[in-house]
């Protein structure tokens, strides 16, 4: 046996979750009622041609006595029949599904739908009082709605309200109504303004004294055209007014974009400042002109962070709270159509004002430039990178030689530096972010090697041997030397180089930095790991020696090998000055060279008595 039932659903309860749940931000409730009104008046202009413009008009009431505050909103759209009354207002979410046409048309420019959005409202009060007096029927209806679920309909004389339109009334709760007159009221216009700033309906806040036309200056933007139609500085001020953040006020450079379809279109204003690339992408959308979010990461791609974008759709879908957009294969492809928009307007930047792009926020373009051969075919001159000289930018190094050197790590730049300056070597510091894969990169767009990763053998042809006496002289020497620098991993070499001044270099290949590292982790790691370590490093072999380069043009040099001291002293100041270098080329010490370092000072000390 079997019987149908039906759902028993607790329309309070019900409320309460749409207006107390739904919603990030209490004072939505006036998005709500903006996006109302400005459909009402959309929905006039459509049903009644005659209409040029319509207004939506704010107030905030406080009665001295009672010590309340009611908001009064009111439009002079097209009003509600008794019918339209039943199905958007009587009925939760009847109208969340199709279309929102008033009867009359299915015009897909609306923005919002009665019901649902009109509940917002109860985060604020406990009874919405509606008055409208509909364009098609001349009627005037009142619609009461209580927190409870409950509400009551009846007909008003014309006098009640004489003008087509609509208006809502909002007793605050105790609460609220607490608040300063001149506190609430900075609430209700900062937030009228964020929600309502570019629609095309005039918005107006009523003060003590005058009224406030709140988006004069920044709903001038309805379409692309529009925005094309703009001047530059119309433009930079449109942006200043709707971010307002103090750090905008320096806003020199933007673009302009859209979409293959046309639905979607933006300008991205260019942080005039450097950002983290992982900093969140504080992007504004608008849906069909209503504010959706100031926190849009998703509408625009990822590496786009250098700029801050104001976003208008048509084609993107809300989320139930309307605070973001779903995450579907249309905002994908708007992302993707986007940024290809701005790469194609950064191309067609001037000289002048892509150099300071560039220079801004470099290290986003960089990260562009890693996967966009186009984009780095096309910026790659004007990419600056650490040289001996300082910052120098590509088609500068490139004017001086056919081929450039660059290191792979920071360290390693380093510890050739000045071998490298005194032998002219043209030089760049690859161990910054993205710089070594770009160069990589480069080489394969130019169709040669043009860019050469510097190993241990490219700087060896700044080193002069010895003479033949020399080599005779010091031959003995320098192989017991070896013979104890064995166990170190290095060779010392005796030769000639310049800059005199510097009296050793040490240079290792990235294989021998790799085991040379993970035997200093062995050696702080606990057992079990460190044993893992060290196995691996056992598995190493043929890994050619470092090289200790020893420069006899160097006074300190000089004079230890022509000291006449035994072999162990000089072997004890040659092992001080391989840890030096090791200082020197900023790599961490092992235990065994901290000890080996203690031992070689004390020697020399003992040996000065």
């Amino acid at each position: 046996m079997s019987q149908e039932s039906r759902f028993q659903v607790n329309l309070a309860g019900m409320i309460d979750i749409l207006s107390n749940h739904l919603y990030s931000d209490q004072n939505v409730y006036i998005r709500e009622l903006l996006q109302n009104g400005t459909d009402a008046i959309r929905a006039r202009k459509l049903w009644d041609s005659k209409l040029d413009t319509g207004e939506i008009n704010v107030e905030l009431q406080q009665d001295q006595n009672a010590n309340s505050k009611t908001l009064v909103f009111t439009d002079n759209g097209i009003g509600l029949t008794a019918d339209e009354v039943e199905i958007f207002l009587a009925t939760i979410a009847s109208s969340s599904k199709g279309e929102k046409n008033f009867g009359e048309s299915s015009e897909q420019s609306f923005i919002g739908r009665f019901g649902i959005g009109l509940l917002s409202c109860f985060v604020v009060t406990t009874q919405i009082r509606l008055v409208t007096h509909s364009a098609k029927t001349g009627t005037v209806l009142e619609w009461n709605g209580k927190g409870d679920g409950t509400y009551e309909i009846r007909e008003l004389p014309l006098e009640a309200q004489p003008e087509a339109g609509t208006s809502v009334y909002l007793t605050y709760k105790a609460e609220i109504a607490a608040e300063s007159y001149a506190d609430l009221h900075n609430t209700v216009r900062e937030c009228m303004f964020q929600y309502g700033a570019c629609l095309e309906v005039p918005i107006y806040l009523k003060d003590q004294h005058k009224r406030l036309w709140l988006n004069e200056h920044s709903n001038k933007v309805g379409s692309l055209a529009d925005l094309q139609a703009l001047n530059h500085y119309e433009v930079l001020q449109f942006g200043r007014t709707l971010f307002g953040a103090e750090e905008m006020r320096s806003l020199q450079d933007y673009f302009i974009l859209h979409n293959d379809s046309g639905n979607t279109f933006a300008v991205a204003y260019v942080i005039p400042f450097a950002v983290s690339t992982h900093a969140r992408k504080l992007h504004r959308a608008y849906l069909n002109r209503m504010f959706v979010s100031d926190a849009v990461e998703e509408v625009m791609p990822e590496w786009a962070f250098f700029t801050r974008t104001v976003i208008w759709t048509k084609e993107l879908q809300p989320v139930a709270s309307r605070e973001a957009f779903y995450q579907n294969e249309a905002l994908e492809r708007v992302s993707q159509e986007l940024g290809a928009s701005l790469k194609q307007q950064i191309k067609a930047m001037p000289e002048k004002q892509l150099q300071r792009l560039l220079n801004t926020h470099y290290l986003a373009f960089k990260a562009l430039a890693c996967e966009d051969s186009e984009l780095l075919q096309f910026i790659y001159p004007h990419l600056n990178f650490r040289t001996l000289n300082g910052e120098e930018n590509l088609q500068t190094l490139l004017s001086r030689s056919e081929v450039v050197y660059y290191t792979q790590s920071v360290d390693e730049f380093r510890q050739i530096a000045d071998v490298a300056r005194a032998q002219q070597m043209p030089l760049i510091n690859g161990g910054y972010a993205y710089d070594s894969a770009i160069l990589r990169h480069l080489n394969g767009i130019l169709g040669h090697e043009v860019f050469k990763l510097f190993q241990a053998e490219d700087v060896e042809f700044a080193f002069q041997p010895l003479f033949p006496e020399e080599e005779r002289a010091f031959a003995d020497l320098l192989s017991q030397l070896n013979a104890r620098m064995e166990t170190y991993q290095v060779e010392a070499v005796l030769n000639y180089f310049s800059p005199h001044d510097i009296p050793m270099l040490y240079i290792c290949n990235q294989q021998k930095q790799a085991e040379r590292e993970l035997g200093r982790v062995a050696e702080a790691s606990n057992d079990l790991f460190g044993g893992i370590l060290g196995s691996l490093q056992e598995e190493k072999e043929n890994v050619p020696l470092a090289q200790l380069y020893l420069n006899f043009h160097n006074e300190v040099v000089q004079s230890v090998f022509c000291s006449g001291k035994s072999v162990d002293t000089i072997c004890k100041v040659v092992e001080v000055l391989y840890v030096q270098a090791l200082l020197m080329g900023h790599y961490p010490l092992k235990k065994d060279e901290v000890t080996l370092m203690n031992k070689g000072l004390l020697h020399i000390i003992k040996a000065m008595k």
